[in-house]
């Protein structure tokens, strides 16, 4: 999910900065393209001079890589190119890509505290579970100890009432025979 999201983002990013990343044939022949720095001797190299595009280009290079995008550095590099070119045509763009980065960390910080509490939130379902799951055999178990327990109680009780009988029966069979007997 976090990477279609940081996807669809970068989507969004590539396709608003595409629109003025080529400038037309006659934007190229007025402003003519970048100063390029020759070496004076061949053993001499030149000092690295970056311009604003070359610097965008990375970073959405950095962005855009297939096997591991690497905002941090892309990050960076968007920094480098508001710190060193400050009226740079392409300062709102490297802008908008540092604040999508930062939005997109973010996002991500919150999607991994929310994977943390949901995965606490189904351990504890699942610890829940297994307490209900034990409640409800001891619930089981204790029914059947009540039923046995009340049908015991219930067949000592008809004896009871049997034996009571006999007793009033013989009871009333001891005065029938003292009353003959006197």
């Amino acid at each position: 999910m976090r990477r279609l999201q940081t996807a669809a983002g970068i989507l969004a990013l590539l396709f608003l900065v595409g629109c003025a990343m080529a400038p037309t044939a006659e934007k190229e022949k007025a402003f003519g393209s970048e100063p390029v720095v020759k070496p004076a001797d061949k053993g001499v190299t030149p000092p690295l001079i970056v311009g604003d595009f070359a610097l965008l280009s990375e970073g959405i290079a950095l962005l855009s890589r297939p096997d591991r995008p690497d905002p941090t550095k892309a990050r960076s590099v968007f920094a480098s190119l508001l710190q060193s070119h400050p009226k740079s045509r392409w300062r709102s763009a490297a802008e908008t890509f540092i604040r999508l980065i930062d939005e997109a960390e973010v996002s991500l910080k919150v999607n991994q505290r929310e994977h943390l509490l949901l995965e606490k939130a189904q351990t504890e379902q699942n610890r829940l579970l297994k307490e209900n799951d034990h409640l409800k055999k001891t619930i089981r178990d204790l029914t059947e100890r009540l039923q046995v327990e009340t049908a015991a109680l219930i067949s000592e009780n008809e004896q009871l009432k049997k034996d009571l009988q006999r007793l009033k029966l013989l009871e009333i069979e001891l005065q029938k025979r003292e009353r003959m007997l006197r």
